[in-house]
C-alpha cells in the first residue's frame, strides 16, 4: 500500500473518530431506501423519496454542495444546501464525509437549471465509513494483478468488469430456463470424491480427517450423473464447479464451471442439434447479433454449423492422414517429423493425434464447427462408430482457434466395452500419463445394471463468456480467478 494510501487511511479513521464523538452510528443496521436511483430518477419533481448509495463525486462550492450517489441502477445528483440543512449540518457534511462512504439521503426531486435530476436533501445518513479511497482518486485501477487479486475495486473502477459479471450470471439464467423448458432436471453432484474420473485430467487430492481417506476435487461430474440416468432419469444436467490440477492460460483455470446434461434415448446427432438452437439463443441473451467480431475475428454463429471428422481435418491442416500411422511407434515418429511439443517415446497413440491437432489444426479454425468422430483412443467414454470401431460418436464444438466450447458424446453404455477402456487407461498411467481416467469399478457395476441409449454434453461457461465479451483472458470472466499467491516466492 502506497504512503499517500496510507495518509489517506488516517485522515478516514480520525474522521471516523470525530464522527463517533458527534453521536452518529457509521455503521448501522439498516437503511430506509424507498427507491433505487434509477428509480427516482422516473419519480415527478417535488416527490419525497429516500435514497441510498455510494458517494462517488464532491464538489463543494462554499454553501451549496454537490455530490453524486451510485448504486447498482446506476447514479444521481443530489444538491446540499447551508440554507436548507443549516450550518452546521452543511459543513460537517462537507468536513468528514469521503468519497466511498454509504450515504442515504431523504428529500425531493428537483431538475436543475442546467436539466439534471436531481435530489434536494433535507436530511442525510451516514451508512458506511469508508476508510480506503476509491481507485480512481489515485490514477484508476489499471493493474491487471491488482484487477484480478482485488475484484471489488475492479467492478468499482471498470464498467466493463461489471458488464461482463452480470451478462455471465444473464448467460447462466438462460442456459437453466433453456434446460428446465426441454424438461430436465437440475441435480447437484459430489464435489469431493474418493475416485476422479469422466475426463483426462489430473486432480487436486485433498485428506478427510475423520475418514482418514485421501478424495479429490471432480474434475467432471459426468460418471455421476450417468449413474443418475441409470437410476431412472432421462434428462439431468448440472451447472457444476470443476476443478482440474493443470497449468493456467488464457483458456485454462484449475477452478472453472460448466453445464453439463445427459439424455437418455437420444444420441451426439441430437446434441448438435440441440447446440445450434441453443447458441444462438444465448448470443441474442447477451445482446449481440449472429455475426460478430471477437478476439480478432469476425465470426458467424448462424446455423447449421459444418461437421467434419477429427482426420478430415488434420488431413486438411497438416497434410497427413492418421490412418498412415496405426500403431504409436509410427505416430510418435510423425508427431516429431511435424514438430509437436510436450510429447515423449510413451505418449499414447490418441494424445498423439490430440497433439498433432492442435498444433496444425486447430489455431487455424475461426467460425464455429463440429469436429466429429474422434479416434477411439482420445474418447474412453463414448460409444464406438457402428459403421467404424475406430473411432468413437463425439463432436467438440470450436471456434476462434479451435477454442472448445463444448464436448459431447454418444455415450459409451457397453459395461465389458467400457471396463476395457478403463484398464487401457491404467496401462497409460502406468507409463506415465497422470491424465489418464482411473478404474471406476461402481460405475461398471451401475452399468451392468443397464443404462439406455444416451447423450451426454460438458459446454465450458468461462469461454462461452469469454467469447461473448471479446475479452482476452479467462481471468476477465471468472470474478474471483486462481492465482500465485502474493507471498509465493
Amino acid at each position: 500500500m502506497s504512503d499517500e494510501i496510507l495518509d489517506e487511511e488516517q485522515t478516514r479513521t480520525e474522521r471516523l473518530r470525530i464522527l463517533r464523538e458527534n453521536g452518529m452510528n457509521p455503521y448501522p443496521a439498516k437503511s430506509e431506501r424507498t427507491l433505487t436511483l434509477e428509480e427516482a430518477k422516473k419519480t415527478p419533481e417535488n416527490t419525497k423519496v429516500i435514497i441510498a448509495g455510494r458517494l462517488v463525486s464532491l464538489r463543494d462550492m462554499g454553501k451549496l454542495c454537490f455530490a453524486h450517489l451510485k448504486d447498482f441502477s446506476g447514479k444521481l445528483q443530489t444538491a446540499l444546501s447551508e440554507k436548507e440543512l443549516g450550518k452546521d449540518a452543511y459543513k460537517f457534511f462537507v468536513k468528514n464525509f469521503d468519497l466511498g462512504d454509504f450515504v442515504q439521503i431523504e428529500g425531493e426531486m428537483f431538475v436543475t437549471h442546467k436539466g439534471e435530476i436531481s435530489v434536494l436533501v433535507r436530511k442525510y445518513t451516514l451508512l458506511s465509513k469508508s476508510l480506503l479511497p476509491l481507485p480512481e482518486k489515485f490514477h484508476g485501477l489499471s493493474n491487471v494483478e491488482v484487477r484480478y487479486r482485488q475484484r471489488y475495486l475492479d467492478l468499482l473502477a471498470n464498467e466493463e468488469s461489471m458488464k461482463i459479471a452480470t451478462l455471465r450470471s444473464v448467460l447462466v439464467k438462460e442456459i437453466r430456463n433453456y434446460f428446465d423448458a426441454l424438461g430436465f432436471f437440475e441435480v447437484e453432484t459430489p464435489i469431493l470424491q474418493s475416485l476422479y474420473g469422466g475426463a483426462n485430467a489430473a486432480p487436486f487430492t485433498t485428506h478427510h480427517n475423520a475418514l482418514n481417506a485421501d478424495l479429490y476435487l471432480r474434475i467432471a461430474p459426468e460418471l455421476y450423473l450417468k449413474r443418475l440416468i441409470v437410476g431412472g432419469f432421462e434428462k439431468v444436467y448440472e451447472v457444476a464447479k470443476c476443478f482440474r490440477n493443470e497449468g493456467i492460460d488464457n483458456n485454462h483455470n484449475p477452478e472453472f464451471t460448466q453445464i453439463e446434461y445427459y439424455w437418455a434415448y437420444a444420441d451426439y446427432n441430437d446434441s448438435m442439434n440441440l447446440v445450434e438452437d441453443l447458441l444462438p439463443k444465448l448470443i441474442k441473451a447477451a445482446g449481440l447479433p449472429l455475426k460478430f467480431e471477437t478476439l480478432g475475428y469476425e465470426v458467424d454463429f448462424t446455423g447449421p454449423y459444418p461437421r467434419k471428422s477429427m482426420r478430415d481435418l488434420i488431413q486438411e491442416y497438416a497434410d497427413f492422414d492418421i490412418e498412415s500411422c496405426p500403431d504409436q511407434a509410427s505416430m510418435y515418429k510423425k508427431a516429431v517429423e511435424l514438430k509437436v511439443e510436450g510429447i515423449d517415446k510413451n505418449t499414447g497413440r490418441g494424445k498423439l493425434i490430440d497433439e498433432i491437432y492442435k498444433t496444425h489444426a486447430r489455431p487455424k479454425i475461426i467460425n464455429p464447427i463440429f469436429m466429429i468422430d474422434h479416434p477411439i483412443e482420445l474418447s474412453p467414454l463414448a460409444k464406438r462408430k457402428s459403421d467404424d470401431p475406430r473411432y468413437a460418436e463425439r463432436f467438440q464444438l470450436l471456434c476462434v482457434g479451435g477454442n472448445e466450447l463444448c464436448n459431447a458424446f454418444s455415450e459409451l453404455n457397453d459395461p465389458l466395452d467400457q471396463e476395457a477402456r478403463f484398464k487401457e487407461q491404467e496401462k497409460l498411467r502406468e507409463l506415465g500419463d497422470e491424465e489418464g481416467m482411473r478404474y471406476d469399478e461402481d460405475f461398471i457395476t451401475a452399468l451392468k445394471h443397464g443404462m439406455p441409449p444416451t447423450t451426454g454434453l460438458g459446454m465450458g461457461i468461462d469461454r462461452l463468456v469469454k467469447l461473448l465479451t471479446n475479452a482476452d483472458n479467462l481471468k476477465e470472466v471468472i470474478l474471483f480467478p486462481t492465482l500465485k499467491p502474493e507471498n509465493n516466492e
